[in-house]
């Protein structure tokens, strides 16, 4: 340790007046003896140059831990205060946060002892991990002070070897017994008092060195963390890099060679069966992660590996993020994961690599193992047209290496057999090891389950999927190691949290992060919420999305990338769907209630309830809304009125209901308006008794002829549906949109009738609205048809109802101009645009494009924006993803109607322009930013591009929640107090609305 002594001056042990002529005495004596204890302590002995009570402290926990754990347990508590109010002096008041103030925080609550008694092993091994634990933190105390990375191993007393003498298992002893250590340690406890003492009186550090050691405790604090992180992915984490590595142990972390602060190499590099095979580097919060990327992945140290060593993995971490990249990836890029790869799977990685090394990653095979699906013959003989664009168009994608893509499949398209197909593709040609297929609910993970087991790849001469791969269920207790691995989104974060939801999703050794090659998330506008979104942040594998609704948060996660699109306008155009026709019933008065939905329901990023009133129709109005649906039913199906009478038989019939009270008495009121027994109209609630058989029954028997809902049956295969009323209001449009698609599936005439006599064929799906709900939704769903493919000549020549006439862009760009003529532009200081937006503001723009909305103008943002777009209007900063376009966005198409503006931009090209700017100001009057900084103000940002307005609330909620909400804003910006922080903030708001 004479090496290590030298990096720093000794520490003297001094003694005061007060203490008198005994401590001047005797500190010759003191010092002698706190000599010896460092010599013979072979774990705290480099502690005695820092703080000699540290060492008193250390090895006493040390000398006691095998016959005494009670007084080892005194001992490390005292070691910890000690530690504690040392940190405190020497990096301020402020500093008492990070996970070595945690660990020191512990270290005081583990250290109380219990009363004595008898020492047992449990005793015994909490003093003993404990005596480590003061160790490790003695190692952190030594490198804050001197800033020497040296190697410092843990060497355990023989004493504490419990097997037997002789045993295969015995280490070999390294060291002599600590009797005599724990006899120098007693010689030392008449002093201990005055030491500490003395360590109370000691004034704290000069404010000026608190700044350059607050700077190498931040290194130090995730160099702590990253070993947590290490030793948590399986890795064995050693300080010696030249010890062997030859332990029983596949994977080991070498912490890098002593070397000064700043120095090049590694940090950490990791070993694999003895083989140096990749690297980690080591920055603190807020330092820039690509750059410690960008430096090459070999070192030239000896403690690394030869110039020939080949180490392709390269990690970069602060201790919270952890990016990553893989040299042997075509166009190797960097990537952020939840955690570092466990060593059992990068040995299996090496050995794919020396098995292919054409293509020795996943991307790799993708890239030159996949066929094209032509030369694959999946076109002939599985796949629809837009089954075939979908899987193509993924595929490309994944070929290009993004990491997520989203498929828009309409209600009926067959995105079940797309998602099929995809995984097919993948085991088969790229060898891929595991898929994972997520839904929303347990009866999707049925139909998943049947559709894999039908399929029937090409060229397999009939065999089935589930012959040549397995595929299995996620249970609540077990892994499964099949190739495809199906679970709702429910039961796999109650899987990764440990059944404690509210914790948020935890790192799983049996189910790490690299555990799939690729995740195919069904009805992904649902699993992309803020509450399952965290499940496609922790495993490291792309992920494809399939959605009939890709709406705008949905987008959003999967970074605009819609890589195919069949609507519903394309499923009606195809006969894979039928049209909406919409019957409203005269204006019925409506009971407002109070209802409780959460804001994902609504399409909002939060998992909150929020109260609000909606129309509900009850009571006496009721009867009137079931009797006016009774008696409109032959106007709504003439050609099914028996002659004479001129009756229609009720076709099968969903009602949605506001909740289950509600639902009860809409049973009550059909069966009593329709003159009929129970068994004609029945409540399905996921939460009554047997929905699924409800619902199979409704599906495929004459009777019941009306369900009555309160949730939602996305997905739920019930093509006889031929009715919707809507007894309730509802805000959201993609919500809006799911519940209309339960009645678009189309039907063959024989299944219909078996189900609805007198029925001829399913020719359209009848939206009875006496809530006036259409009237908010009026673009959802897009009826506009593209072509009628293979339908035959006369569906061609076939005139199209009003609703589905095409619309071109001209005419959305008159009847826009048309609705602005007429008076309703907004307010003339918005037009200008000469101060920036505020909350009332943003809630008059969306009121007015709300007007826009609504017939007979039936215009909404993105229409109006993107046929300005098409015909080259409009101009929009091509290093920004396109996102959907919104009411502020409008602002700039009026100021151009209005000669104001000549080339239009959207508002987020804007507002971004605006942060640019501002920082750049900043930095030329000497204020710089770190990353962590410039990810608060980007996102501030998108939050005020996306609403027009950001509010000071919007902090703790997704995703600021992820880095501490408010609190964790004013610490990225508290450098000038509390007060800084929100004077920030306010001009910020102020420059980019």
């Amino acid at each position: 340790m004479g090496c290590l002594f030298d990096a720093v001056p000794r520490s003297p042990v001094t003694l005061t007046k007060s203490e008198g002529n005994v401590g001047r005495v005797h500190q010759v004596a003191v010092e002698e003896a706190l000599a010896e204890l460092a010599a013979a302590s072979a774990n705290f002995g480099f502690l005695l140059p820092l703080e000699p009570l540290l060492l008193v402290y250390g090895a006493g926990a040390e000398a006691d831990a095998h016959d005494r754990p009670n007084q080892s347990l005194a001992q490390a508590r005292q070691f910890a205060e000690v530690l504690t109010a040392e940190s405190v002096r020497l990096l301020g008041p402020d500093s008492t946060d990070g996970p070595v103030h945690r660990a020191l925080a512990e270290l005081r609550r583990s250290g109380d002892p219990t009363p004595d008694g008898e020492a047992g092993p449990d005793d015994r091994s909490c003093a003993r991990r404990l005596v480590r634990h003061c160790f490790d933190l003695g190692v952190w105390y030594f490198r804050l002070r001197t800033g020497v990375r040296d190697a410092l191993s843990f060497v355990p007393p023989a004493e504490w070897d419990d097997a037997p003498v002789g045993s295969p298992h015995r280490q070999v002893p390294v060291r002599e017994q600590v009797t005599g250590l724990a006899t120098r340690v007693a010689l030392l406890d008449e002093y201990a008092l005055m030491l500490r003492r003395s360590f109370d009186r000691r004034a704290p550090a000069e404010t000026a060195t608190h700044a350059p050691l607050k700077a190498r405790s931040a290194l130090l604090e995730a160099e702590w963390r990253v070993a947590d992180l290490l030793t948590e992915a399986g890795w064995v984490v050693r300080d010696d890099s030249d010890a062997p590595h030859e332990l029983l142990v596949r994977g080991v972390a070498v912490r890098g060679a002593a070397q000064p602060d700043q120095a090049a190499g590694p940090d950490y590099v990791l070993r694999v069966d003895g083989q140096p095979v990749g690297t980690v580097e080591v920055r603190p919060r807020g330092k820039d992660l690509r750059a410690a990327l960008a430096r090459p992945g070999e070192a030239d140290t000896p403690s690394t590996a030869s110039a020939e060593q080949r180490m392709p993995y390269t990690y970069a971490t602060d201790g919270v993020r952890v990016l990553f990249q893989n040299g042997d990836d075509p166009e190797p890029r960097f990537r952020e994961i939840f955690s570092f790869h466990q060593p059992d799977t990068v040995a299996r990685w090496l050995r794919e690599a020396v098995a292919d090394p054409q293509a020795p990653t996943f991307r790799g095979r993708v890239r030159r193992r996949l066929p094209d699906l032509d030369d694959d013959g999946c076109a002939q003989s599985v796949l629809r047209s837009w089954q075939y664009n979908a899987v193509r168009a993924f595929e490309s994608s994944l070929r290009r290496g993004e990491r997520r893509a989203i498929v828009q499949i309409a209600v009926g398209g067959g995105r079940a057999v797309t998602a099929v197909t995809v995984a097919y593709r993948l085991l088969r040609h790229a060898r891929a090891r595991r898929i994972l297929f997520l839904v929303d609910r347990v009866d999707l993970e049925r139909q998943a389950l049947a559709t894999f087991a039908a399929y029937s790849g090409p060229g397999e001469d009939g065999r089935k999927f589930t012959e040549s791969y397995r595929v299995e269920r996620l249970s609540s207790d077990v892994v499964p190691s099949q190739e495809v691995v199906v679970s709702t989104v429910q039961r796999l974060h109650n899987v990764l949290s440990g059944g404690k939801p509210a914790s948020g999703v935890r790192y799983r050794p049996d189910l790490p992060p690299e555990f799939f090659d690729l995740i195919i998330a069904d009805d992904c506008h649902r699993s992309v919420s803020s509450r399952w979104r965290a499940l496609f942040d922790y495993f490291d594998a792309p992920v494809l999305g399939l959605t009939a609704t890709p709406t705008d948060q949905a987008l959003k996660v999967f970074q605009g990338n819609l890589v195919s699109s069949y609507t519903f306008a394309d499923a009606v155009a195809d006969g894979r769907a039928v049209d909406i026709t919409i019957y409203r019933i005269g204006r019925l008065d409506t009971r407002p209630e109070w209802a409780a939905d959460t804001l994902e329901e609504l399409d909002l990023d939060a998992k909150e309830t929020l109260g609000h009133r909606r129309s509900v129709v009850s009571g006496q109005a009721l009867h009137s809304a079931l009797t006016a649906f009774k008696e409109g039913l032959p106007s709504m199906f003439p050609e099914r009125a028996r002659p004479g009478s001129g009756d229609v038989s009720l076709p099968k019939t969903v009602v949605y209901a506001a909740d289950d009270q509600h639902a009860d008495e809409v049973v009550d009121a059909v069966r009593a308006v329709f003159g009929q027994g129970p068994g004609f109209c029945q409540k399905v609630t996921l939460k009554g008794g047997s929905p699924y058989r409800l619902l199979s029954q409704f599906r495929n028997t004459a009777e019941p002829r009306v369900i009555v809902v309160v949730d939602l049956l996305t997905g739920t295969d019930i093509a006889p549906v031929e009715c919707l009323l809507f007894l309730r209001d509802v805000r959201s449009s993609y919500r809006y949109f799911q519940m209309l698609a339960v009645g678009t599936r189309p039907i063959a005439s024989a299944a219909l009738r078996a189900v609805t006599p007198g029925a001829s064929a399913k020719t359209r799906c009848v939206v009875v609205d006496p809530v006036g709900v259409a009237r908010h939704h009026s673009g959802w769903p897009s009826t506009t048809r593209k072509r009628r493919r293979g339908r035959g000549k006369d569906a061609d020549e076939a005139p199209a109802p009003a609703a589905a006439a095409t619309v071109d862009d001209a005419e959305i760009m008159e009847r826009w101009r048309s609705f602005l003529r007429a008076g309703n532009d907004p307010a003339r200081e918005l037009i200008t645009g000469t101060g920036g937006l505020s909350e009332e503001d943003v809630r008059r723009l969306h009121s007015w494009a709300e007007s826009l909305a609504r017939p007979p103008h039936g215009l909404t943002a993105e229409r109006i924006w993107s046929a300005y777009e098409r015909a080259g209007v409009t101009v929009s900063d091509p290093r920004r993803p396109r996102v959907p376009k919104g009411p502020v966005d409008l602002l700039a198409l009026v100021r151009h109607e209005a000669g104001l503006e000549p080339r239009p931009r959207p508002y987020r090209d804007q507002v971004f322009d605006r942060l640019d700017a501002w920082i750049d100001h900043q930095e030329r009057g000497g204020r710089s930013f770190d990353s962590d900084q410039v990810w608060w103000m980007e996102h501030i940002a998108d939050g005020t591009a996306a609403g027009g307005h950001f509010a000071a609330a919007s902090l703790d909620a997704v995703p600021f929640t992820l880095r501490g909400g408010t609190s964790g804003f004013l610490r990225a910006f508290g450098e000038h107090g509390e007060q800084g922080a929100v004077r920030l903030l306010d001009e910020l708001r102020s420059v980019l609305a």
